[in-house]
């Protein structure tokens, strides 16, 4: 992070997060990869849960094109939640910013976020360019680093995976059950602990899920 702020200060930005993009009530703190920004600034959001109104968080989870803090459609940045967000962040000297979303194997996506004290944030395409390859590079690199797949347990059991990957491959529970000699009671009981374990509502976000933390490859 060290070595990723000195470049980026010559950009024109002091400060930058790198986090998964929180959902349907999930809780920022824990999904923080890198955390560059001011410390009272970080703690108050957090308090706070401004992710779950913050203009920047929640266009962040819509779209994988960067983008600067400015251009977040007024559908989410003008409201009066959003635009407390963005005055609060003043006060920690930070008044504009570059996000760049990335798909990521552990959150539904990420986000590199980096703050600038300018009150109006100026690339040219080429800088753009550059900080989008930073961050990608960053992005890519912290997940090397803190999460080893081969080490860490999975958080299916062989037989929810296997009942997953038919699922993928398009196989109700009844048909699974004749793959895999279980009843179809003993399927849809894997199927809910699977869902369980990532917290989704659906099988199919379940197999979503665990395609993208690689457990499956349908």
């Amino acid at each position: 992070m060290t070595d990723l702020l000195a470049t980026v200060k010559n950009l024109g930005f002091e400060h930058l997060i790198l986090s998964g993009v929180p959902l349907g009530g999930q809780k920022l703190a824990p999904m923080v990869e890198l955390n560059g920004w001011p410390r009272g600034w970080f703690e108050r959001y957090v308090e706070a849960e401004h992710a779950a109104v913050d203009g920047v968080c929640i266009y962040s989870a819509k779209t994988l094109k960067p983008f600067l803090w400015s251009d977040v459609p007024a559908k989410w940045s003008d409201t009066e939640a959003s635009r407390r967000v963005a005055g609060e962040a003043t006060e920690f000297g930070i008044w504009s910013g570059f996000a760049v979303p990335m798909l990521s194997v552990h959150h539904w996506q990420s986000v590199l976020s980096f703050a600038s004290s300018t009150k109006v944030c100026k690339l040219s395409a080429r800088q753009q360019v550059q900080l989008v390859t930073m961050a990608i590079y960053a992005g890519m690199t912290i997940q090397a680093l803190s999460h080893d797949d081969e080490d860490k347990e999975s958080p299916l059991t062989d037989r929810e995976r296997e009942v997953l990957l038919w699922a993928a491959a398009g196989k109700t529970s009844s048909e699974t059950s004749q793959i895999l000699g279980l009843t179809e009671r003993t399927v849809k009981w894997h199927a809910t602990r699977a869902r369980e374990a990532f917290g989704v509502a659906t099988t199919t976000q379940a197999v979503v899920e665990a395609v993208r933390r690689r457990l499956i490859h349908p």
